[in-house]
């Protein structure tokens, strides 16, 4: 049998229709991988807010507590806590899980580890006011209903990052603005409690204006880094 020569122009031909057959499996296995990410992917916003709606829901209820001392308040305070720990938890899980982020893994763990921290000096004022025996003071209210405006609007700020960026920066300078009256606003009531002749009185209310102090603090470094985070998106 004679050999027959393959010929270059059917070969070229092959080789383009391989090509084409191959590049189609390709988009179609690609297509099929991005919806796949997308069905799977955490709303890791989704998150955020169900974070921040903790602080704002415990600082609600501190101040009821700084204003009418009822002691039941405390309980459901420590409670909620335990839950946003929960949720802060969960992130971490999924952060570590999650090859695709809406921003830096490391921006969503900080901004977490934020919240918690607000959280937590929430608890720690609630924990020194049930342990000194503190008395509801017309300055405890105040500074608390202050504390209440800021997390509320933190929690606008947060809610708002993944659609509105220009309404969560507003919410976030609110924030910001509300902190520079929490300075006075401490400052007045360290200097009243001071002209007390009572120094373990003096001592227990400086405690407490110091957590309440430092929770506004983080608040505003809560939203300096949501503001961080927009720059560099």
């Amino acid at each position: 049998m004679a050999y027959r020569k393959a010929d270059s122009s059917r070969l070229g031909h092959h080789h383009a229709r391989d090509h084409h057959i191959w590049c189609f499996i390709l988009s179609i296995d690609k297509s099929y991988t991005r919806r796949n990410t997308m069905r799977n992917r955490i709303n890791f916003f989704d998150l955020l807010k169900e974070q921040s709606s903790y602080v704002v829901k415990s600082m609600t209820l501190l101040h009821e507590y700084c204003t009418t001392g009822k002691e039941e308040l405390a309980e459901i305070i420590i409670q909620l806590e335990d839950e946003a720990d929960e949720v802060r938890r969960n992130l971490i899980v999924l952060l570590n899980k999650t090859y695709i982020t809406p921003i830096d893994r490391e921006d969503l763990f900080h901004l977490s580890l934020l919240l918690d921290e607000i959280i937590d000096y929430i608890k720690t004022s609630v924990d020194e006011i049930h342990l000194f025996k503190i008395s509801p003071n017309d300055d405890l209210k105040t500074i608390t209903a202050t504390l209440l405006e800021m997390t509320t609007h933190l929690n606008d700020a947060i809610s708002q990052m993944e659609h509105d960026e220009e309404a969560s920066k507003i919410s976030a300078y609110k924030v910001k603005h509300l902190e520079n009256e929490m300075e006075t606003l401490t400052k007045s009531a360290y200097a009243r409690i001071f002209e007390n002749d009572d120094f373990k009185m003096i001592f227990k209310y400086n405690e407490i204006y110091r957590h309440l102090n430092h929770t506004a603090d983080v608040a505003d470094k809560a939203m300096d880094f949501l503001l961080d985070i927009f720059v560099k998106m």
